[in-house]
């Protein structure tokens, strides 16, 4: 890019909590835009923020990086923003984003700022950035239908538990998901993991006529689906998946999976509880639970292997007031409890 102009880009993610925090993006942000062929060192003004925090053993607070960033932005003639997935920013502190895209905006003069934002249309963003909005896309359903028959067509011919299926039977599964999508990507990717397993190509016509017809309704699906004994455990991995301060390894989320949360077995060996079958994790609920990294070295163990939440839609489903109303009420989190039920784990 021309040295006039300057580009910086920052992704906000559920499952990582570093990546939901306002000073973490200006960080980000900041340190992006600096870094022109032509300049030979930092911005003096970053310069002098290194300098005065460095003096009295601090960091600076997150009004001091508002005003660098603001700084650094107009030494550019024009410079490029990118917010992705907006939405995922927690919702209790989200204002502070926010009112921050506002003012950056009212900071700076017409046509020396550009900001994108990537989002669902979640009514507090729309309320804020509304007024803001040079222009805005919607991506309707039938903007997207090319690419969802695109990527079921590469699943059907890609994965192994669809090839015992007929030609006739792959076309039909193809076009009800396509059509039922709506424009939801997640909604396709978990139908798709529930028609593998089909044994037969009855089970597959059978599970096309009865398709859950939006997201809640697929998770609820899933969850009624596991087995009695193994629901404890699912509980509590989910607990541990969405709360855990850091993302926890496979194996450890196995560990933590078939600890009590009594206080009467404090100081229990640990060595003689049973670990909880890693395979059967991941088999039990592969539409909730995902790695966060994807590898195809096999001899990186897999117990090694970090674990997340398959989608922000899993944890807005286990915390949301409709599981608790529903047949999936005993899988519902929140977040006092999933701490407190992870402090009497980490005691145990």
């Amino acid at each position: 890019m021309n040295d006039d102009y300057g580009l910086a880009y920052f992704y906000f993610t559920f499952s990582d909590s570093e990546k939901q925090k306002l000073d973490i993006m200006l960080l980000s942000l900041i340190g992006q835009l600096p870094k022109r062929p032509s300049d030979r060192g930092l911005p003096a003004a970053v310069v002098d923020l290194y300098n005065s925090t460095k003096a009295i053993g601090k960091s600076a607070d997150t009004s001091t990086l508002k005003v660098l960033l603001s700084q650094i932005i107009k030494d550019f003639m024009k410079t490029f923003i990118i917010l992705d997935a907006l939405d995922e920013f927690p919702k209790g502190t989200r204002e502070s984003l926010l009112s921050w895209i506002k003012e950056l905006t009212v900071d700076h003069q017409a046509g020396s700022l550009s900001i994108l934002v990537t989002s669902r249309p979640e009514a507090d963003i729309v309320g804020s950035l509304q007024p803001l909005t040079a222009f805005s896309i919607s991506l309707q359903s039938k903007t997207i239908d090319p690419d969802i028959r695109t990527y079921v067509q590469k699943s059907l011919s890609g994965k192994g538990g669809f090839k015992k299926f007929p030609e006739e039977i792959k076309n039909e599964i193809e076009d009800t998901l396509v059509v039922r999508s709506q424009g939801m990507f997640r909604w396709v990717d978990c139908l798709l993991r529930i028609l593998e397993a089909c044994l037969a190509p009855d089970d597959a016509r059978e599970a096309l006529r009865k398709l859950p017809k939006d997201l809640d309704s697929v998770y609820t699906r899933i969850l009624e689906s596991i087995d009695e004994v193994q629901r404890i455990y699912i509980q509590r991995a989910m607990n541990w998946l969405a709360f855990s301060a850091v993302p926890l390894t496979l194996g450890q989320l196995a560990e933590a999976a078939v600890i009590e949360y009594d206080v009467e077995k404090y100081g229990e060996d640990p060595k003689t509880r049973a670990l909880f079958d890693t395979g059967c994790l991941m088999s039990i609920c592969p539409s909730l639970i995902s790695f966060e990294d994807v590898r195809d070295d096999e001899s990186f163990p897999q117990e090694d292997r970090r674990l997340r939440l398959a989608h922000f839609s899993v944890k807005e489903y286990l915390i949301s007031d409709r599981v608790a109303q529903g047949p999936s009420a005993y899988y519902r989190i929140s977040e006092d409890e999933a701490n407190l039920r992870m402090g009497h784990a980490c005691l145990s």
